[in-house]
């Protein structure tokens, strides 16, 4: 069975698997980071902020990936936030399926705990795995953002989904 959960300090090594580029898979390495930030993020109980935080993915007790979020601006103050929406499988992990169904479940969170009525998501244009994953979640496809994303010495599009509160 697939659920979200805390993280806990056995999740840290395979977290820290996404600043091996080897390991991070090749949608989600974009540069080193500071050793050992996860584990200091943990050991200072920031996880899970007000604007930010970061769950794992657990099946049948082990820890498969994480989904994470952040609050964004798309329109005016006070009432022009949302929630972007991530994904992290462990590579031995992926294929399985969890992506689609964490990403469902981290839209229900943040729905369920928080008053923003957008949970959106991105991915490279070159990512059909995760583009199949976020319809399978229930998001729709919005539209392209050209040049959005710079990885790997170039600029990439980007494809935008969204899930609205009471959608499936």
């Amino acid at each position: 069975m697939i659920r979200l959960r805390p993280v806990v300090e056995a999740d840290l090594p395979l977290l820290e698997m996404q600043d091996d580029p080897g390991a991070a898979g090749e949608f989600a390495w974009y540069h080193f980071r500071d050793p050992g930030s996860r584990r200091r993020q943990f050991e200072a109980h920031a996880m899970i902020g007000d604007d930010r935080g970061l769950l794992a993915i657990d099946v049948d007790g082990r820890f498969v990936g994480e989904v994470s979020w952040v609050r964004m601006q798309n329109g005016p103050p006070p009432h022009g936030f949302c929630w972007n929406l991530g994904i992290w499988i462990v590579p031995d992990e992926r294929g399985n399926g969890y992506g689609s169904q964490a990403q469902r479940l981290g839209a229900a969170y943040l729905f369920e705990t928080t008053y923003l009525e957008r949970v959106e998501a991105g991915t490279e244009s070159g990512n059909a795995a995760e583009q199949r994953a976020l319809e399978k979640a229930g998001f729709t496809r919005e539209g392209v953002l050209r040049k959005a994303c710079f990885r790997g010495g170039e600029w990439r599009d980007m494809v935008v989904y969204s899930k609205l509160r009471g959608e499936p």
